[in-house]
């Protein structure tokens, strides 16, 4: 056998245990919050070191996989990524809602701080971010308006759900369009448990806790990471972005970042220049 021939046979050899290690590091988890079950990934970094690990949220509804792609991604490069799906969405159980949502991100970071997490997915405690997309990002920076706990955050395309709401009270148009949307995601034909007329009177009534804005504030001395599109018009960053982010300014925080490209709330074609910057941000490269 000359040598091309031995080392294609060696490398056809190889290719079933390196495809199967490529796919070996998500890991389903046994995740609880509220009592309730959810279904839960963690895309486990791999070697024998201790890891940053980033809790990224979905948007709404979300899906039963990995918000863009950034769990395998981040996963190769060294970084542990928890996912899952909120109370009350697609396999998880109990019931949808804000507060529900938030306090899924709160027993998240309290699930990542256990003794046996701790050394399963090796996770370097003193570097837990909480990441969302959308929706997620909404509920990432919503949470850490009111849990100390959180200390760094990334709003992909995130949403302030104040905005919304706004929006909703004052033009009857956009209220019908926004309500008729969030139906087609109502349990059984949709994947999300939940009454959504009294979902949306409880939202409405309580606008003043999920407002970013006047709540800034409380995330001044936080980093945070805001990454959105110019050409997004499902969170328009001139209304939900941009407030959030001069605010802060105004009040001489100094850990905000943001960037910005020409893409949609789909970032579909800039993932792995996303993907570079966050890295980099998460283990403070520059």
């Amino acid at each position: 056998m000359n040598t091309y021939n031995r080392i294609l046979l060696v490398l056809l050899l190889l290719f079933p245990c390196l495809l199967l290690y490529s796919q070996t590091n998500k890991i389903a988890i046994d995740f609880i919050s509220n009592g309730n079950k959810l279904n839960a990934d963690l895309y486990k970094a791999s070697g024998g070191d201790i890891y940053p690990t980033l809790i990224m949220l979905h948007g709404y509804p979300g899906g039963e996989g990995d918000p863009l792609g950034l769990g395998k991604s981040l996963s190769n490069l060294g970084i542990n990524v928890l996912v899952f799906n909120y109370q009350g969405t697609w396999s998880s159980e109990g019931e949808f809602s804000f507060k529900a949502s938030m306090n899924d991100v709160s027993n998240a970071l309290r699930f990542l701080k256990e003794n046996e997490n701790i050394q399963r997915f090796n996770i370097d405690t003193s570097k837990i971010i909480v990441g969302g997309y959308s929706f997620g990002g909404a509920m990432a920076l919503t949470e850490a308006i009111y849990n100390p706990e959180i200390k760094r955050i990334i709003s992909v395309g995130g949403a302030d759900e104040s905005v919304f709401g706004n929006k909703m009270l004052s033009d009857a148009r956009f209220r019908s369009m926004f309500e008729d949307m969030l139906k087609t995601t109502e349990y059984p034909e949709g994947p999300v448990k939940v009454d959504i007329d009294s979902h949306n009177q409880y939202w409405l009534s309580n606008l003043d806790k999920f407002d970013q804005v006047k709540h800034a504030k409380s995330l001044m001395n936080k980093d945070i990471l805001f990454i959105f599109g110019w050409d997004d018009l499902d969170v328009i960053p001139e209304e939900h972005v941009l407030p959030l982010f001069r605010k802060l300014r105004s009040l001489n925080a100094e850990n905000i970042r943001i960037e910005s490209f020409m893409t949609d709330h789909s970032f579909r074609n800039i993932r792995e220049e996303m993907t570079d910057i966050i890295f980099k941000w998460i283990i403070d490269e520059e």
